[in-house]
């Protein structure tokens, strides 16, 4: 992966939140949660979500949670301003 987001701290933080969540010990980071429940069901894809900003981990988050935030912090940032105030 070309973002230092994603290089070898993100990694070593991942594999220090593993245990806990195959347990069963760990709920969903992200601010909001789109699963029917904010547990990370051991053996189930999880991403490590971290700050806007890209500084510091939130904790392991669902797939479909982590990426929609993104995409939606993404699509703020990018909208075409309109041609006129409404």
């Amino acid at each position: 992966m070309s973002d230092p987001r994603y290089r070898y701290a993100h990694q070593q933080k991942r594999k220090q939140w593993e245990p806990r969540v195959q347990s069963g010990e760990v709920n969903c980071h992200a601010t909001l949660c789109l699963a029917p429940t904010r547990w990370i069901e051991p053996g189930t894809p999880w991403d490590l979500g971290h700050t806007p900003d890209g500084t510091t981990w939130t904790g392991p988050e669902h797939p479909t949670c982590n990426r929609t935030e993104g995409a939606r912090r993404g699509n703020n940032t990018t909208q075409t301003p309109h041609s006129r105030d409404w």
